[in-house]
């Protein structure tokens, strides 16, 4: 039984690297699930994971969540984008993410930042679509964030084992 669980613990961890290139598989859960599985149903009673373990856990948890809002903020203002901009390209994450799953994260952050740019803050076409390219490199770039903490996540787990 135990060698079932720890097969479906490491499903868990594969499915949750892939929800990071398929929004609509729930990463952060799915590690989550992982660690519990483990800590209800595989560690002695009374042993588990330490503390520190679920703390930091959470901490990583809610930069997972934040790492495609940030980076792509960021990166649309770098690229020229305004302040409105950058919210248009947050906005058009979770909008992405719900009305045009899985490749609507890319999409919409990008139409969304050209479409403010041009029309509310009356920049010419190719400004505003330098600022939408940055909304893209952000969301490449959270992939890489995302990436690196859900290995973080996974590798820290085992070392509290």
């Amino acid at each position: 039984m135990e060698i079932l669980l720890w097969i479906v613990i490491a499903a868990l961890f594969i499915l949750s690297i892939a929800g990071i290139f398929l929004p609509v598989i729930p990463d952060t859960i799915l590690l989550w699930g992982g660690f519990l599985l483990y800590h209800f149903f595989i560690a002695d009673p009374g042993a588990g994971l330490p503390a520190s373990f679920w703390w930091g856990m959470a901490v990583l948890s809610v930069l997972l969540y934040g790492a495609d809002l940030l980076t792509n903020m960021y990166f649309v203002k770098k690229y020229g984008g305004s302040k409105a901009s950058s919210w248009a390209a947050a906005l058009g994450i979770l909008l992405g993410v719900i009305l045009f799953p899985p490749f609507g994260m890319l999409i919409m952050p990008f139409v969304l930042v050209v479409l403010v740019e041009m029309l509310i803050q009356k920049q010419p076409f190719e400004r505003a679509v330098k600022a939408g390219v940055g909304s893209l490199i952000g969301f490449l770039g959270s992939v890489v964030v995302k990436v690196v903490l859900q290995v973080v996540m996974i590798i820290w787990f085992f070392v509290a084992l």
